[in-house]
């Protein structure tokens, strides 16, 4: 595992942890909810959400921290991201985290 895969854990891994700040709680509902909107999972549990969440390519997780994750360039990464593995993510499916999108 490289420097830059740790560091990338880490951000994910603090920003799921944050039950304090309301507006990650925010932003994690929006990531619930779009996971249900999508028809990935129905209803999308919590545990769904972080199954998805920590699988997101590094780029939206760097832009997500930076921007926000209800910035609006970043909900769109994110919603492109889960249209297009929709099929895999409702499997469940044992997915290598993305450095860049595709």
């Amino acid at each position: 595992m490289s420097y830059k895969h740790n560091n990338l854990m880490a951000m994910r891994q603090n920003f799921w942890n944050d039950h304090s700040n309301d507006q990650v709680q925010n932003e994690k509902r929006f990531l619930q909810n779009t996971l249900t909107e999508l028809g990935i999972f129905q209803p999308a549990t919590l545990e769904d959400t972080k199954y998805c969440f920590f699988l997101l390519p590094s780029i939206i997780i760097v832009k997500g921290y930076a921007l926000g994750f209800s910035n609006e360039s970043v909900k769109k990464m994110i919603i492109d991201y889960l249209s297009q593995n929709k099929k895999l993510l409702t499997e469940r499916a044992s997915l290598k985290i993305q450095y860049r999108m595709t």
